[in-house]
């Protein structure tokens, strides 16, 4: 899949192969040439040789997700209950978090992550994001074998760059053509809404 908005993603499969790469390329401000991979194993595959990137074991079902627009993308494809632990879930609005509320660990901000409930909640991937350089988290993350991926949405130019990112999280829920068919209906209405401010 090659993004028609965005610029901080592509995903990559191979004929007879079920698994994906989804490559992230500059994933906070600053970042220059470089590149982060992650490779979605499924149907018993391994990753190619001498791949160095984050490894997935299939479809993630545990998600803990470090922004709030991450659990949005995610919504917006039915697939928010997937997510097990947030950053800061006071400031989360989102109907699903909040219903369920009482079984989603909390880990805390960068810089001040509570490490032992982020095991605890036994995550299959870890949704993040750098401001200004990598995140504090992976040093930590690499070391207990807990696979990442950055989601660069709020570094794109344009509003349909940014929404464009939910079809990166719908691959690694494994509802990728959901994502797609979601996605397929914003940049039309967008545009019909663009259209409509600029007659007046």
């Amino acid at each position: 899949y090659t993004p028609e908005y965005a610029s901080g993603f592509s995903i990559k499969g191979a004929d007879g192969y079920e698994s994906s790469i989804i490559t992230v390329t500059n994933p906070w401000q600053g970042a220059d040439s470089i590149t982060t991979q992650l490779f979605i194993a499924r149907g018993g595959e391994s990753a190619p040789e001498g791949f160095t990137g984050q490894v997935l074991e299939g479809d993630a079902s545990r998600i803990v997700a470090m922004s709030s627009t991450h659990i949005a993308m995610l919504d917006a494809v039915g697939e928010a209950g997937r997510v097990v632990g947030v950053s800061g879930i006071d400031y989360i609005s989102n109907p699903v978090i909040s219903a369920n509320r009482d079984s989603i660990g909390d880990v805390g901000y960068e810089g001040n992550i509570n490490y032992e409930l982020l095991i605890s909640l036994d995550p299959d991937l870890v949704l993040l994001y750098g401001v200004n350089g990598a995140s504090s988290m992976e040093g930590k993350l690499n070391e207990l074998g807990i696979p990442f991926m950055y989601v660069g949405d709020y570094l794109e130019e344009s509003p349909l760059g940014k929404a464009e990112w939910m079809v990166a999280l719908s691959e690694v829920v494994g509802k990728r053509n959901a994502g797609e068919q979601v996605f397929a209906g914003i940049p039309v209405r967008y545009n019909d809404l663009k259209k409509r401010v600029a007659d007046t």
